[in-house]
């Protein structure tokens, strides 16, 4: 007979938007487990979290929402602080959820791996190379359980995906094409996301996720890459703290929140979410180009772009294989209101096969409105808690791909920068 696990007690450092959807998320699954939290203060916390207590949801909580009908109300009150050592000295916890800023991540996992909790590691796992490798030894072999958040691997149509591929639909895979035109792309110039510091590059922001799909779905080692990127769209001499409220063309500048809301009917953002996007310190690039050698010849190529116009998301690819085409496409058919309410949406394969007639094409729909990432979130969360009670499972997120991922963004930010093709040295 399996033995039962121990109940679950969870520690939060990071409680922002990412930080509280985990800690919603936790708490629909697996009400009262969630017993402490961290972070330089509350203020988003008490918005998300208070939100939720009331039975709604805050535009602040990002794409992490989830039911919260049924949330208890004293979840409001669990101890605070703002000193992580201290939560996990004196909070009797076993797990711990890291949703700090990237730059710190490796920080957070030392003093995790200290006191032998488990770990759910927000991606990516580090942004520096250093980082990435102590993390890497830190926990490949760490006795605990320790994921990171690939909140995509969860979602119906990325593990239909892989099952095409293992089960030979399309034959051996020959080649990839991939591509995310990000449509809400300007989100991440006006927040704390806009500074290489802080997150490294949008690589490692956007790309760690489709990175990890199409490793997944190949399931090959990568080996090299290349890379080509710039910075065409963002960025410029504006103060470092100027806001569009307070900026004398608020409703002449093509991406004042204000002129986006006048003209296009978008929302305008929380407050936090407002600072201008053409400030000094804005230093990453917002289109990359990326080319991957895997084993056996295979090869893959990658972009992604952070100005689409709101109906021209697109996210997915190709997958060319000896028997035949599978096209993967996370937006498929969708359409949402200036506010961001999804009104329809779902994601679609497309498989046409050489042996057998045009009308036979597979075509298979997955609907997702309503849901975040392609409901991807809450699959993803169960996965996790599947995973701290004995289980593994797929969509969890191990850190071994958590650490592929996050090389390969290095490495291709190092081929952008040095102008050369990079070998991937994984100590696999």
């Amino acid at each position: 007979m399996k033995k039962p696990s121990p109940p679950l007690k969870v520690g939060c450092i990071g409680a922002g938007s990412s930080g509280c959807g985990h800690i919603l998320l936790l708490e629909r699954f697996e009400p009262g487990c969630v017993v402490a939290f961290c972070d330089r203060d509350r203020h988003l916390f008490d918005e998300i979290i208070g939100s939720a207590v009331r039975g709604r949801q805050s535009r602040a909580a990002g794409d992490f929402a989830t039911d919260v009908t049924a949330l208890r109300k004293g979840l409001l009150d669990i101890p605070f602080y703002t000193d992580p050592d201290e939560m996990l000295d004196r909070e009797d916890v076993n797990t711990v959820v890291i949703s700090t800023w990237c730059s710190s991540h490796c920080e957070m996992v030392a003093r995790c791996v200290k006191r032998g909790v488990n770990i759910l590691l927000e991606k990516p796992i580090a942004i520096t190379e250093a980082d990435v490798e102590h993390c890497w030894q830190l926990l490949r072999n760490y006795p605990k359980v320790a994921t990171v958040n690939f909140t995509m691997r969860g979602a119906p149509v990325t593990l239909a995906a892989q099952r095409h591929v293992r089960n030979g639909t399309i034959g051996k895979i020959v080649s990839v094409q991939y591509v995310n035109n990000v449509h809400y792309g300007d989100g991440y110039f006006r927040k704390w996301m806009r500074t290489r510091k802080n997150i490294g590059s949008l690589l490692l922001q956007k790309a760690t996720h489709d990175f990890d799909i199409i490793n997944t779905i190949v399931g090959l080692r990568p080996v090299s890459m290349a890379a080509f990127g710039s910075r065409l769209v963002y960025g410029g001499d504006q103060p470092n703290d100027l806001t569009c409220d307070a900026c004398g063309k608020k409703w002449t500048c093509p991406m004042s929140i204000h002129k986006l809301h006048l003209d296009a009917a978008k929302p305008l953002p929380p407050p936090h979410v407002r600072k201008c996007v053409y400030a000094r310190e804005i230093d990453i690039e917002d289109n990359h180009v990326v080319i991957i050698q895997y084993e056996r010849g295979v090869t893959a190529s990658y972009s992604q772009t952070f100005n689409a116009p709101p109906q021209g998301g697109q996210r997915g690819g190709c997958f060319v294989g000896t028997e035949g085409i599978m096209n993967l496409m996370y937006y498929g058919e969708f359409e949402e209101t200036p506010a961001g309410q999804m009104l329809r949406g779902n994601s679609q394969i497309d498989i046409t096969r050489y042996h057998q007639k045009p009308s036979s094409r597979i075509h298979e729909v997955y609907d997702w409105a309503g849901r975040n990432h392609f409901d991807g979130t809450e699959y993803v969360m169960l996965a996790k808690l599947e995973f701290l009670r004995g289980t593994p499972n797929e969509a969890a997120g191990t850190i071994r791909e958590g650490y592929i991922s996050a090389k390969m963004c290095l490495a291709a930010q190092k081929s952008m920068e040095t102008g050369t093709v990079m070998k991937l040295e994984l100590d696999l």
